[in-house]
């Protein structure tokens, strides 16, 4: 069988090897090129002249046919990433170049996926129907609790949180740039050095929203939802529904969770990937079937494609079946085939973003150098300067990070809350999860939430600058969630079994516990939170209500700005807001040189600090208006003074 399949697939081969010379030329690389056209002008002709000696019999075509058709699909799919990476590695690109190697990349990912679960998509109506009618009740709750977590995603997403940050307004903008056609190539890098792929989500929901900050919003929000469901499905395949579905309802209300699935930022996806990815590793394993871990595969390596801490999927994967190799007996030698399906699965989704960093290695590098305390002197500059031991600065890393989560405030970084991220019935559901997964720490599943919990606290929190970083932390929420439900479910499984209560007590009081907490989440992020606006950021205001008054004016204001140095004209969320408006900035040393076109009309906006330049410029244009905007979290305290002097007639 193994030589038939030779010979059948020899002469795609040749193909196949064929353009890798021809890709390898173009690219210059001379002697992979033209070992690969030598090569497969060999197997050609050899392949070609054992189909005339020994042509197959209609016997072995009728037996080989489908597995030749799905083996040819594979060297399509092997190709097509093949020219992806090339394109990207070639250092003669062009925009031409860069729609063959997108269409490439976006074709192998979905053609893989396809030819893997085809056979499964074709599932009868009347068997589809029967499912839902043996599930229904399940579908019902699961329907309402991501209906409720899309609209505590979304009600009112312009105004809360307030303001919008120049973060939002920067992807914003990215997005755009990918509308109006100034990003050709989607595997470089843009703001914040992230792969231009993480904005092609917000390009869509621009597209249906128009370009605005509830398009940026929703498509966080979208993300924040879809996480929900993974961690309904990866705790129902963990443990059961009851599970599955606390640790959705608790994760739908979760403040920490919610307020990142309504900025527009791309951090929320860190626990979209890791739920999905660790979903289909339980369901790989459980069934022992290689779709789940080429699909897992498939997700980790898209990880690699969004926010750089999202790339610590990759190694979440990586110790997982680390462990089962070393747990397991002879598991690499059973199931060898699932662990190439699972590389497979990366190689084919990250391979061409993965060619563009082994170009640029120093953009890979670029965040863990800024933010990692190793890779940026700051532990041995912190040991030099406070004679702290590094043990001792190691520890005190370690407590504001972990203590964040149901003892200290979450200041700062997109956040600021002034409660930890847990309620007080949530941090003792969550310690009663994590001791009895402890307890069971040898076990796959435990040891998945117990490695994907420690290693976010650990990459995220301890080894990083200023923590508690809450952007860093948002890939533990997912595990958050299902620690609390087991702690919930072992609690009442616990009474049930000393016949204290019964099985409807039972559902009654998981109900009325994610009530209470859910009461108790919404009430703080929704109404609290929102009316203290502790999002608050004096900048961030400025901005956007700088710019939103001029948007007000028209495109023909200039808009020129005294807020040195705190605040400047190339903030992004006024080139977001009023994209159209030149805007300039004034300083103390330019003032008095300052002239005005009399056809220009202009507006001027000043931080309380320079008001007093604001008025030489009124002294030296009279006749405009002027006002004050106060701050909307602090109404006593002035934001900014304004000066609009319009064109002569």
């Amino acid at each position: 069988m193994k030589q038939l399949l030779i010979k059948a697939l020899a002469p795609s081969i040749a193909i196949v090897f064929l353009l890798a010379g021809i890709l390898f030329l173009r690219a210059q690389f001379w002697i992979a090129g033209t070992s690969c056209l030598l090569l497969a002008l060999f197997v050609f002709i050899i392949a070609m002249r054992l189909l005339e000696t020994s042509p197959f019999t209609s016997e072995e075509i009728e037996k080989l046919q489908p597995v030749v058709s799905r083996l040819i699909v594979w060297l399509i799919i092997a190709s097509l990433t093949m020219v992806s990476v090339l394109y990207v590695a070639d250092n003669t690109k062009s925009a031409e170049t860069d729609r063959i190697s997108e269409i490439a990349f976006v074709s192998s990912v979905m053609l893989g996926l396809l030819l893997v679960w085809w056979r499964s998509l074709r599932i009868t109506k009347a068997a589809f129907i029967e499912k839902i009618k043996v599930h229904r009740f399940e579908i019902y709750v699961l329907t309402v609790i991501l209906i409720s977590s899309f609209l505590l995603r979304t009600i009112d997403l312009s105004s809360h949180p307030y303001p919008w940050s120049g973060d939002e307004a920067s992807i914003g903008t990215e997005a755009s740039r990918i509308l109006n056609g100034s990003v050709t190539n989607f595997f470089d890098t843009g703001w914040s050095s992230q792969p231009n792929w993480s904005f092609v989500p917000t390009a869509f929901t621009e597209i249906l929203l128009g370009e605005n900050i509830i398009a940026v919003r929703m498509a966080s929000a979208i993300a924040g939802m879809l996480t929900v469901l993974f961690v309904y499905l990866l705790g129902r395949e963990m443990f059961n529904s009851k599970v599955g579905l606390m640790a959705a309802s608790f994760l739908a209300t979760l403040p920490y969770h919610l307020h990142f699935s309504r900025v527009g930022v791309a951090n929320i996806v860190d626990s979209m990937f890791s739920a999905l990815m660790f979903w289909l590793i339980i369901r790989g394993i459980k069934n022992d079937d290689a779709r789940y871990y080429y699909s897992a595969g498939a997700v980790a390596g898209l990880s690699i494609y969004t926010y750089a801490g999202t790339r610590l999927v990759l190694i979440l994967a990586f110790l997982t079946f680390l462990f089962l190799i070393l747990r397991q007996r002879n598991y690499l030698l059973t199931h060898w085939k699932h662990l190439l399906s699972f590389t497979g699965g990366v190689a084919i989704s990250a391979a061409p973003q993965a060619a563009f960093f082994g170009r640029h290695p120093d953009i890979f590098m670029g965040r863990f150098g800024q933010e990692g305390i190793f890779l940026n002197g700051w532990l041995a500059s912190q040991v030099a300067v406070t004679g702290k031991s590094t043990s001792e600065i190691l520890v005190n890393q370690f407590t504001r990070t972990i203590m964040v989560f149901f003892a200290s405030a979450a200041p700062g970084n997109f956040f600021n809350s002034p409660q930890p991220y847990l309620t007080v019935i949530g941090s003792i559901l969550f310690l009663l999860g994590m001791a009895y997964a402890l307890a069971y720490l040898l076990e796959p599943h435990y040891f998945i939430l117990l490695v994907w919990f420690w290693a976010v606290i650990f990459f995220g929190g301890i080894l990083t600058l200023n923590p508690p970083a809450n952007t860093r932390l948002l890939m533990t929420t997912p595990v958050l969630c299902l620690f609390m439900a087991l702690g919930a479910y072992k609690i009442l499984e616990y009474l049930r079994r000393f016949n204290i209560i019964n099985q409807r007590i039972v559902v009654s009081a998981l109900v009325l516990l994610v009530s209470i907490m859910s009461y108790q989440n919404i009430h703080f992020y929704m109404f609290e939170y929102r009316s203290q606006m502790y999002f608050q950021d004096a900048n961030g205001e400025f901005a956007m209500e700088l710019a939103s008054m001029a948007n007000r004016l028209g495109n023909d204001f200039q808009i020129f700005v005294l807020g040195q140095p705190r605040v400047f004209s190339g903030f992004p969320t006024l080139a977001f807001i009023a994209p159209n408006n030149a805007r300039s900035d004034l300083a103390a040393d330019s003032i008095s040189t300052f002239q005005l076109d009399p056809k220009q009309n202009a507006v001027f906006f000043a931080i309380p600090e320079d008001r007093p330049l604001l008025a030489e410029i009124s002294a030296k244009y009279p006749g405009g208006e002027d006002g004050l905007v106060y701050r909307k979290p602090k109404p006593d305290e002035v934001l900014f003074e304004y000066y609009i002097l319009p064109r002569e007639n």
